[in-house]
């Protein structure tokens, strides 16, 4: 797969577990921790892939 789309592809789909976590976690616990907890899944989300990328071009 082209390195470009999947790039794309995960961009879009961290954003939306961004979206969605943003959305479900508050009601799940309270909304200071629960953004904190989004917010370092969507790094974590994001590293991890680009890690992952990154050894299947090299």
């Amino acid at each position: 797969m082209d390195a470009r789309l999947l790039d794309v592809i995960i961009g879009v789909t961290g954003f939306a577990l961004l979206v969605i976590l943003l959305a479900v976690l508050p009601l799940a616990i309270s909304a200071g921790p629960a953004y904190l907890i989004a917010i370092i899944f969507f790094v974590l989300f994001l590293s991890g892939a680009g890690y992952m990328v990154n050894e299947k071009i090299a």
